[in-house]
């Protein structure tokens, strides 16, 4: 059964690592796995190198339909038609290209592939999975996409896959969609994400410059701002005149024309006058090597979220501590296997985060819950396994 996986994106994060890795686990006596980008760059090349087969299948851009500034989303109305109008390019770009390379199943990763690859799916009669790991903003293009996605969720996807029973809200009433809706979780591999060896932990700091004994916070995530990286920083700057010793680590780059938004986060480290310790990675190939300098791992989410680098760092027996957004909550158990806060509440974080400073066996407890956690109801495998009986579903018919 040849499962095309169709990416909205060439670039990395969590959604792309998700479809590596769930790719490279399939099991291949039954399934065939295509992935299908739109460009060269990280994940087709990390495809290629799992041995996996990828198709390079340009589509047209897709231009911002909000313009970040002043600190919130304004409406780009010349931004939405455009995007309409190379949605159906994208279309038929796509049809034409799975009319010579055959595939059983579509199973779409992105907004706009959503839409795309299911009316692709839809014309050649092929089954297609919505598979989200997002929420649609209900605020931004005025709504519109919130409601084309209630739309075409009736129509496009034979199965539509969540990543977090939170998601299931931006469909209104779900219960309309019982019979196609189901969550799946996202995985690790536990045997991959483990926790860092001393040398190993050493030399990545040296690598980053920071200093051995040095007590290092982190984020790993696309730098936009619903992951609320400048909730984290204005913490780290507080926190960073207590201890001087505090060094903070924010793995990822911007994507989606945010670029805006991690030029105001380096440009608030500057201010700060701590420029030295704090550490922009950008893209790292290797989370895990990121993760291996952290002693302690934040998520900072301002919204609805459900990233699959809490689990990463989770399993790699880091202490977490995490906002209060939907998605999020679903990942962990409060106060056992890490610590959360009010979204956007910084001074909340901020005492969190002492607590944790000050006591490195508070640390090494909730690391160790976390990953045992992990181990309990987030592997690769389990996650891996609920999609293959998706598949199988269609493959039997």
């Amino acid at each position: 059964m040849k499962v095309a996986f169709i990416e909205q994106e060439s670039k990395m994060g969590g959604v792309e690592y998700t479809t590596l890795r769930v790719a490279q686990a399939l099991d291949k006596s039954k399934f065939e796995p295509i992935i299908i980008c739109p460009e060269e760059g990280d994940l087709p090349r990390f495809a290629r190198q799992s041995g996996l087969d990828v198709h390079i299948v340009p589509r047209p851009k897709f231009p911002s339909v909000s313009l970040f500034w002043n600190r919130r989303y304004i409406a780009n109305p010349f931004g939405f038609v455009i995007t309409a109008v190379n949605v159906f390019r994208a279309v038929r770009i796509l049809r034409n290209h799975l009319q010579t390379n055959s595939a059983d199943i579509i199973l779409t990763k992105g907004l706009l592939a959503h839409f795309y690859g299911g009316l692709a799916a839809r014309r050649l009669g092929i089954p297609c999975i919505w598979y989200m790991q997002e929420e649609v903003d209900a605020k931004r293009a005025g709504g519109a996409f919130r409601w084309l996605l209630r739309i075409g969720a009736q129509s496009l996807p034979a199965k539509i896959i969540v990543d977090a029973e939170a998601l299931l809200e931006q469909f209104g009433n779900p219960a309309r969609l019982e019979h196609r809706i189901l969550t799946i979780y996202n995985g690790v591999d536990t045997n991959q994400f483990v926790p860092a060896s001393c040398d190993d932990r050493k030399n990545v700091r040296t690598s980053f410059g920071i200093p051995e004994n040095a007590v290092v916070l982190g984020q790993a995530g696309r730098l936009i701002p619903m992951k609320g990286q400048d909730v984290l920083l204005r913490g780290f700057i507080h926190l960073a005149k207590e201890f001087p010793d505090l060094h903070l680590i924010l793995i990822g780059a911007p994507l989606f024309g945010d670029d805006g938004y991690e030029q105001a986060l380096r440009q608030q480290a500057l201010q700060s006058g701590l420029a030295e310790r704090i550490h922009f990675t950008g893209f790292l190939p290797d989370v895990h090597c990121g993760l291996a300098a952290m002693d302690i791992f934040v998520q900072a989410s301002v919204e609805a979220d459900s990233p699959v680098s809490v689990i990463e760092a989770m399993s790699c027996r880091l202490a977490v501590v995490v906002s209060a957004v939907r998605g999020t909550l679903e990942m962990v158990e409060p106060g056992w296997d890490a610590f959360i806060f009010p979204s956007g509440d910084s001074d909340t974080l901020i005492l969190k985060l002492a607590a944790l400073i000050r006591d490195i066996d508070l640390r090494m407890q909730l690391g160790s819950r976390a990953r045992e956690s992990v181990i309990r109801k987030f592997s690769l495998q389990a996650s891996v396994a609920k999609l293959e009986t998706v598949l199988g579903e269609f493959y039997a018919a």
